[in-house]
């Protein structure tokens, strides 16, 4: 349809089929597929999509199947090995005919003696008005209280209190390592908070630097250590020995 002006001239007026024919056509969807293969970052799908003949875009797509599948079975395989928590354990065995037997420590249940100590105990009681009793067969719970008071007075004004403690020579009664006697030199000894004085055989000490440590095979032996220790029960001290106090 047209129409003419007064400059006579023809103008074009479109219509409405007209109008619609002249929009921009919708691309397809193989247009858009494309346009994502030539821009993702994947050489298979660039490839393809970049493809100018029918053999080279068989040989690029035969490609990204192939290595894609590879990948897949690949990272299968790496799951199901995760989950089955697979472990390799390697064990060796060595033979060593010398060793050194381990150090031995034992400790009286009781930390002192009752014969020794009661009576030192009721003279310091008495004279610090802790426990007025004078009577050493009725030993009492605030005695008991008053004993760690004086031994930590005994500690502190550096008095020695090593003749209340069991010593070994009255708890040893025999000691043979490798059917071999030991005696009571062949223990070193320390302080226990808890127990008093505890003792050790076989234990390295500063001065020897290790040269007295046994082996298992001295003497021709496998390692055996036999004691029989006397532990004196009836000269615990009440209270402490039966776990009241502590």
């Amino acid at each position: 349809m047209s129409k003419t002006l007064s400059n006579g001239l023809p103008t074009v007026i479109p219509t409405i089929g007209e109008v619609r024919t002249s929009e921009a056509p919708k691309p397809r969807r193989r247009s858009i597929v494309r346009e994502f293969a030539l821009n993702a970052s994947i050489h298979g799908l660039l490839g393809i999509a970049r493809s100018q003949s029918k053999h080279n875009c068989l040989f690029w797509t035969i490609a990204f199947l192939i290595f894609t599948g590879t990948m897949i079975y690949f990272v299968t395989e790496t799951i199901k090995s995760y989950f089955e928590y697979a472990t390799t354990t390697s064990v060796s065995i060595v033979v060593e005919r010398t060793q050194t037997f381990p150090a031995v420590t034992f400790c009286n249940y009781a930390p002192v003696r009752y014969d020794r100590i009661i009576e030192p105990l009721l003279n310091y009681t008495n004279s610090t008005n802790l426990a007025l009793i004078n009577d050493s067969s009725a030993f009492t719970l605030q005695q008991a209280y008053a004993l760690g008071a004086y031994l930590s007075y005994m500690l502190g004004t550096n008095n020695s209190i090593d003749e209340y403690y069991f010593s070994i020579d009255t708890m040893l009664i025999s000691c043979s390592y490798n059917d071999q006697t030991c005696t009571a030199n062949d223990f070193s000894s320390f302080l226990s908070s808890q127990h008093g004085r505890c003792y050790t055989f076989n234990g390295k000490t500063k001065d020897s630097n290790g040269s007295d440590v046994r082996l298992t095979n001295g003497n021709g032996g496998t390692g055996n250590l036999q004691l029989r220790l006397y532990a004196q029960s009836h000269l615990y001290v009440p209270y402490i020995s039966d776990g009241l106090f502590h």
